[in-house]
C-alpha cells in the first residue's frame, strides 16, 4: 500500500494520514517540473495558452509581414516595404504584450491581474503614440503602407490569438486546492 492516490484528472495526493513523496510537486513525482506557486490547473493551462497565442500570432504576422512587404514592394518600392514592416512591428508588440502579461499573472489576485493589464496597455498607447510621432515627418517609409501592416497585422494577430484561445484547454473547476 502506498501513502500517496491519484485524482480523477491524474494528480498525485497525499493519502489520509500521508506525507507524500518528499519533493513532489502533486503532478506525477519528484521528477515532474514543479509548477509555479498559487496557480492552479486554470492558471498553468491559461499561462500556456497565451504563451502558445503569442508563438502562432507572431508565426502568422511573419508570413503576413512578408506578402505585404513584397506587395508593398512592387506597388510603392522600399519605402512600402519600410512602412509595412514597422506595421506589422507596431500591431505584433502592442496587442502581444496584452498576452505576455495575462500569461505572467494568470492564475493571480484578480485587482492585480487588471492592474497590471491596464497599466501595460497605458505604457503601450504611450510608446505607439511617441513612436508615431517620431515617424510624422520621417520620409523613409510609406504612410499608406504602413497603415496598411498595423491593421493587417492587428488582424493577423487577434485571429491567432483567438484560434489559440479558443481551442485551449482551460479547465473551469481548479482542483489542485484538495
Amino acid at each position: 500500500m502506498t501513502d500517496s492516490a491519484r485524482t480523477p484528472y491524474g494528480e498525485q495526493t497525499p493519502a489520509a494520514g500521508g506525507t507524500g513523496t518528499a519533493g513532489s510537486t502533486g503532478r506525477g513525482g519528484p521528477g515532474a517540473p514543479a509548477r509555479q506557486p498559487g496557480v492552479g490547473e486554470a492558471g498553468a493551462a491559461l499561462r500556456a495558452a497565451l504563451r502558445r497565442a503569442v508563438a502562432t500570432a507572431a508565426l502568422a504576422c511573419g508570413v503576413a509581414a512578408l506578402v505585404t512587404a513584397v506587395v508593398a514592394f512592387l506597388l510603392v518600392g522600399w519605402p512600402g516595404v519600410w512602412g509595412a514592416l514597422i506595421g506589422f512591428a507596431v500591431s505584433l508588440a502592442f496587442l502581444a504584450t496584452t498576452a505576455l502579461v495575462g500569461a505572467r499573472t494568470a492564475g493571480g489576485d484578480p485587482v492585480v491581474v487588471a492592474g497590471w493589464v491596464l497599466g501595460s496597455w497605458l505604457v503601450k498607447v504611450i510608446v505607439v503614440g511617441v513612436v508615431l510621432f517620431l515617424l510624422r515627418d520621417a520620409d523613409f517609409y510609406d504612410p499608406v503602407a504602413l497603415f496598411v501592416g498595423i491593421v493587417v497585422g492587428m488582424v493577423c494577430t487577434l485571429f491567432a490569438e483567438f484560434r489559440a484561445l479558443t481551442s485551449a484547454r482551460i479547465p473551469y473547476v481548479d482542483t489542485s486546492g484538495r
